[in-house]
């Protein structure tokens, strides 16, 4: 078999049965398997999966590390490529895995980094430019520099003998996938970023999770790379002050905005009146 997909879920269905229904829409030209590994949950994911004909296995939650279920995951697959999804993604194309075996023709590509079609600038590089290929460099800031052309676990393709070569850190508390990319770069693979396949990631977070998911996201970084983020630089203070000096000319665009959007409504509202009068008159 070329590709498994490999979808790892914990009680979303409502979430998984959209990502399914948009597979289902796709066309291609060899086999494939869908692969549901579920970390115990408590609704009707499992029930959903396997209506659909997926191979579901499950993680126990005391056992779960990011590392760990994409290790157990993938070790289910029978794919000699693996498409990484969670469970909250959609594939925008019905030729999305049509396109992938395209760019694994190279034995040195390791893994595929796709478009989140909400980032316009990369979807518009990706139509323009097509992929790019990114390989390892002695320089000191190589990681720091690549972390947003490094592989992300939510949508990506691997290739399984680079991961049998490398497998996935399962202590890790954080950007597994980053480091992964990484160490696989080392080795003298390559990864493809900006590959013109598109997709929507479309979970909300609450408040309280998107800052949890900050914190451990740039501690993971500066830990792997070696490097910290300006922002976090020195006493508090100092970077709390950069953080609302930052914040300030941003608020200053909107307030900008926000007056020209206000008086052009209340000068084209005074016209449109002005003309209904006249034509009463």
């Amino acid at each position: 078999m070329y590709l498994s997909i490999l979808i790892r879920n914990l009680n979303e269905s409502k979430n998984l049965k959209r990502t399914l229904a948009a597979l289902d829409k796709q066309v291609t030209d060899f086999e494939y398997e869908i692969v549901v590994l579920d970390n115990e949950s408590d609704d009707d994911s499992k029930l959903i999966a396997e209506e659909k004909g997926c191979k579901v296995f499950s993680l126990k939650r005391d056992a779960f590390t990011y590392g760990h279920a994409l290790n157990y995951g993938i070790s289910k697959c029978s794919g000699e490529i693996i498409l990484v999804l969670s469970s909250h993604v959609i594939l925008l194309n019905e030729y999305f895995l049509k396109n992938i075996p395209a760019y694994f023709k190279e034995e040195k590509v390791a893994a595929l980094r796709f478009v989140q079609a909400s980032n316009p600038m990369d979807a518009a590089n990706s139509i323009e430019h097509g992929p790019r290929q990114l390989t390892h460099s002695i320089d000191k800031d190589f990681g720091w520099n690549n972390w947003d052309n490094f592989m992300v676990n939510h949508c990506a393709a691997l290739r399984r003998k680079s991961w049998q070569l490398q497998p996935f850190d399962e202590n890790i508390f954080s950007s597994e996938d980053k480091l992964w990319s990484l160490e696989i770069l080392k080795k003298g693979f390559t990864i493809l970023y900006n590959v013109p396949c598109f997709y929507v990631y479309y979970k909300p977070f609450s408040r309280d999770h998107k800052i949890y998911k900050q914190v451990i996201d740039v501690a993971a970084k500066e830990m792997i790379t070696g490097q910290s983020a300006k922002l976090f630089k020195g006493p508090y203070l100092v970077t709390f002050y950069k953080f609302v000096i930052s914040e300030l000319r941003r608020l200053r665009i909107h307030a900008v905005i926000h007056r020209k959007v206000y008086y052009g409504l209340r000068k084209i509202k005074s016209a449109a009146a002005a003309n209904i009068s006249d034509q009463i008159k």
